[in-house]
């Protein structure tokens, strides 16, 4: 609420003294600058002006607690400092550069406040040349000894993040090269989704490090999140490039099954060594088949990885072929925790990914290699019962 009296002027001149803005003003001029001084008591908990807000004034604290917050997204916010000295001041930021307000401000008691208006503001910036001066030392001031700590920081984050905008965009000009691609529409449109979270919050705490009130500890605490979440974008555009330039030129080659197993069956057991997982083998097909031998033992890895996640227990994981009339079926299959509906028709999605440390690109690259040996691959699974994988490959009359 605001409260308009003619008896603020007294306090307003002692309030007006505290400030070195107006250290130049006679008593003349601050008995002047006092009759433009409205009084406004914020309650607890009110909001006196909004991150966003367009400013309005420029205000003193007579008595009370205000918390300067900043929104770095709908569901997340910090509060940055707080105030309760009196003669303590804020919002004059944004009336000098005439931008939107850079944060919340929150009573936290009951404060009193003294209101100098932006329109009287900007009369005594115009008119008072020593108030100009003062206002713009100080604003200048606490530019640089933010700037001077964390410029090189920041400007070392913006490289990075630059660099992984750029590398980025190249991925995504590789991946409309692809004609094969079907999905390149929502693939944009994840990728975007999956940035807005890091951006963000990389803008919100680099904003946040601008603060002049900050303490040093919260200082370093910024610039470490700012470096976590750009680490985090750089690591999302490798994985994005890899899957962007794997092109699928199939090299076949004329292959014995148990020969290749063998290959397999010396790295998996790597993996499962120490996660009491057995791997088991039924190879009822001893013939040879034309495919990618390496791409294809990416297919197995990539399988072998998620059995490997569903079953931090221990269990068994089965690799069955057998041939099909014309065709050769391989079954890959856990004893793990399963999966539901909802995950079964999403787990060939791009980006698309039920563990934490997980991309999402690796059941979406064994479906492009699959589908580019013309050959075809289904999921079964059961919640608390697991998973199997069959692929179907087409063989070549012998």
């Amino acid at each position: 609420m605001v409260v308009d009296s003619l008896k603020v002027e007294e306090i307003a001149q002692k309030l007006l003294r505290r400030i070195h803005f107006f250290d130049g003003l006679n008593i003349e001029e601050l008995e002047h600058l006092s009759t433009l001084v409205s009084k406004r008591v914020a309650l607890p908990g009110e909001v006196i002006f909004r991150q966003g807000d367009a400013p309005d004034a420029f205000y003193i604290i007579e008595s009370g607690e205000i918390e300067i917050v900043l929104e770095a997204s709908e569901d997340e916010s910090e509060t940055i400092a707080t105030l309760s000295r009196a003669g303590d001041f804020f919002g004059e930021m944004a009336l000098i550069d005439d931008q939107p307000r850079s944060a919340t401000v929150k009573a936290r008691t009951e404060t009193k406040l003294l209101v100098i208006s932006k329109s009287d503001f900007s009369d005594l910036i115009r008119d008072y040349p020593s108030i100009h001066l003062e206002v713009s030392r100080a604003l200048s001031h606490n530019l640089r000894h933010s700037d001077s700590r964390f410029a090189e920081t920041i400007m070392q984050k913006n490289r990075q993040l630059a660099e992984a905008l750029s590398n980025l965009r190249e991925a995504h000009e590789e991946l409309l090269r692809r004609e094969r691609l079907s999905l390149l529409g929502r693939l944009a449109s994840g990728i975007i989704h999956d940035l807005k979270k890091p951006l963000t919050c990389i803008s919100g705490y680099a904003q946040l490090l601008n603060s002049p009130s900050l303490a040093e500890e919260k200082r370093q605490q910024y610039a470490g999140k700012i470096t976590s979440e750009v680490q985090r974008l750089v690591d999302m555009v490798n994985e994005i490039l890899k899957f962007g330039r794997s092109e699928q030129k199939i090299v076949r080659t004329r292959v014995k099954i148990k020969q290749w197993l063998k290959e397999v069956d010396e790295f998996l057991r790597k993996d499962f060594e120490g996660c009491q997982i057995k791997f088991k083998k039924s190879v009822q097909y001893d013939g040879y088949v034309n495919f990618d031998s390496e791409k294809f033992k990416n297919v197995f890895y990539n399988i072998a990885a998620n059995a490997l996640a569903a079953m931090p227990e221990g269990g068994t994981f089965l690799f069955r072929c057998v041939r099909e009339d014309d065709k050769l079926r391989m079954d890959f299959e856990d004893t793990g925790i399963g999966m539901g509906e909802e995950v079964k028709e999403r787990v060939f999605e791009d980006f698309f990914s039920q563990r934490k440390d997980g991309t999402g690109l690796g059941m979406a690259i064994v479906k492009r290699t699959i589908e580019a040996h013309q050959g075809t691959i289904s999921v079964w699974s059961e919640l608390g019962k697991g998973t199997r994988y069959t692929i179907y490959l087409p063989l070549e009359s012998e």
